[in-house]
């Protein structure tokens, strides 16, 4: 029965590839879904996109390694989100037609940093990627007992089809059902969780000296992830992107401040799962913790949509990436065109990059299979080069366009040098590379 259930779940993603797909005419179809939408889905596929593999495995794997810490710093994209919706988006100013990151940006900045964004979008994406499938892979290994490869190959190879297929669209259909899923799925095993490790009070009382201080190892790794979560993913082509698919300002507003909200639950109920398999199952790999524990603490049948939740959260971050993969292919292909480009084979281009950058994300989560360690090194790739021009876009601040470059390839080089480096792991380098581009900004932006 659990299987059927699962089977159902990734049928009804194929089927929305393919139904939508009749409705892709144009590369704008194709980057936006046509029709703009309200408070619900908006919020239902930015909660999906974002609660990853990272946000739900990863997170269980960390707290089952080192306890609470790891929820603390990942309330750093709670905050973020309340903030982008709450304080930056009600004074926001978006180009009239724009369909994509780069589009918002060029229109400040000019061509290079269309292309600019076009090309961090897909270094930003084809990491992400990589995070959740090997989630993903993680999952089918754990739960529907094939080999971790097998599973990658399989899980992802049917979001890649549905994703390419229908374009956001049919993302959008499939986030707003993914959405739902881990809604429920979520709480059902955190439920079971604790009934299995004897209770609450229970997992709680008999955690590892140190567990549940948030400091335990130090205030500057849990300081660093918490501010590394708030800059990390703010403003990314995934966020961006749905922006551009809200109905109006107010509906996208809220629906940010709504999705940050949600997250701060999520992360506190994966992480429990992390905390009640550290007590129930020591000694098991730590990023097995939340498959693990759906196996051994839920009933037939509620298996079945646990399992389904959590490949809808996995799932529902990679074709979201996938989207903005391929609209990125634009940002890079139309400055450098001499003229407007075909938009039949527009389209094709932006099919062909999200499954080459599919591909791409495959081949790294093949190679390395911690979620979380692949979601930090992707960050680098966005905050430190783009962050900061986009926020000021956004807000109506301008800049030449040698302020922009210069920012950038500052922030950027800092971003790496400082990665391998950093004392606190892969945290450092987003950190001062986003914060050496911010200086760069403000102090030459005048000029």
């Amino acid at each position: 029965m659990d299987t059927w259930i699962v089977a159902a779940f990734l049928m009804f993603l194929l089927l929305s590839g393919a139904v939508k797909a009749r409705r892709v005419k144009s590369a704008g179809d194709f980057a936006t879904g046509g029709k703009k939408r309200g408070l619900f889905v908006v919020t239902a596929s930015l909660s999906a996109a974002f609660i990853g593999g990272g946000f739900s495995t990863g997170n269980a794997a960390e707290c089952y390694s080192g306890g609470i810490a790891n929820i603390i710093g990942l309330c750093g994209f709670s905050l973020s989100q309340i903030l982008i919706g709450g304080v930056l988006l009600p004074r926001a100013k978006v180009p009239k037609g724009a369909q994509s990151p780069g589009e918002i940006v060029g229109a400040a900045y000019g061509r290079a940093a269309q292309v600019t964004a076009g090309v961090c979008s897909v270094l930003l994406s084809a990491g992400l990627i990589a995070a959740q499938v090997a989630a993903i892979g993680n999952i089918f290994s754990a739960l529907l007992g094939v080999s971790y490869t097998a599973g990658v190959l399989l899980g992802f190879s049917i979001v890649i089809a549905y994703s390419v297929m229908g374009g956001m669209g049919a993302i959008l259909t499939a986030e707003t059902a993914e959405f739902c899923l881990l809604a429920v799925g979520i709480p059902l095993l955190a439920a079971g969780a604790a009934r299995y490790a004897g209770g609450t009070e229970h997992v709680l009382a008999s955690l590892p000296d140190g567990f549940l201080d948030p400091f335990a190892r130090g205030a500057a790794p849990t300081a660093a992830l918490f501010l590394t979560m708030l800059v990390g993913e703010a403003l990314s082509p995934t966020y961006l992107q749905r922006m551009l698919v809200g109905r109006d300002g107010g509906t996208i507003s809220r629906a940010t401040v709504l999705s940050g909200i949600i997250s701060v639950p999520v992360f506190l109920l994966t992480g429990f799962v992390g905390l009640a398999a550290r007590v129930s199952m020591p000694g098991i790999d730590p990023s097995s913790a939340m498959p693990r524990m759906v196996l051994a603490a839920l009933p037939v049948g509620v298996k079945g949509v646990v399992t389904a939740a959590m490949l809808a959260i996995v799932m529902s971050s990679a074709d979201g990436l996938l989207a903005a993969a391929s609209t990125a292919a634009g940002d890079i292909i139309r400055p450098l065109s001499r003229r407007e480009p075909d938009g039949r084979r527009m389209l094709l281009v932006m099919r062909l990059t999200a499954a080459a950058v599919g591909a791409v994300g495959m081949a790294l989560a093949l190679r390395s299979a911690d979620v979380f360690s692949l979601l930090i090194l992707a960050y680098s790739a966005w905050a430190p080069v783009m962050l900061v021009p986009t926020a000021a876009a956004l807000l109506g601040v301008r800049a030449g366009k040698g302020v922009f470059l210069a920012a950038g390839i500052c922030g950027g080089v800092a971003a790496l040098a400082v990665g391998i480096l950093s004392p606190v792991g892969g945290y450092g380098g987003t950190l001062a590379g986003t914060a050496v581009c911010a200086a760069i900004f403000a102090a030459f932006r005048g000029k």
